[in-house]
């Protein structure tokens, strides 16, 4: 997998502006950092795809969103849902790391989503009892997923 780990870039733009997270200044930069993308007032890109893994029988699911940048890098975040919460964002030029395919963004993406719900699953503070087996479900499905996706681009 190529990773590009931006986090010295944002570091260095975020230093030189006090306010960075206002600044349009250094919103401009890290537009320029990702090839001139296209994005809202915050830095979210305007265009992206969402593949959605549901758990079946459930309202439990996990969501990647993927962007491509005119670059020809690949942002990616999570948003995830379960029982008791959920969370989650957008990729946005604010992303710390970019990656050179979607498919590395998407393996990238599922790989955040097991490690949330590995966390989920091994849960010791109140959890509703069936926590843990449906986290369990829920990381095998997004392994499937990712198996599934890693065999779809041998061909």
């Amino acid at each position: 997998m190529t990773v590009i780990d931006l986090s010295e870039q944002i570091d260095d733009i975020c230093s030189r502006y006090p306010k960075y997270w206002l600044s349009e200044e250094a919103q401009r930069e890290l537009i320029a950092l990702w090839g001139g993308a296209d994005c809202n007032d915050s830095g979210v890109f305007e265009r992206d795809e969402t593949i959605r893994i549901n758990l079946d029988g459930t309202n439990w699911y996990g969501e990647l969103r993927i962007a491509a940048a005119p670059n020809g890098w690949h942002a990616v975040s999570i948003s995830y849902w379960y029982g008791q919460g959920g969370g989650g964002s957008s990729p946005s030029v604010w992303n710390r790391f970019a990656y050179t395919t979607r498919e590395e963004a998407v393996a990238a993406g599922i790989n955040e989503l097991i490690t949330k719900f590995e966390s989920l699953r091994d849960c010791k503070s109140y959890a509703p009892q069936n926590q843990s087996a449906l986290a369990q479900r829920m990381i095998e499905t997004f392994k499937a997923h990712l198996s599934q996706s890693r065999q779809l681009s041998l061909f």
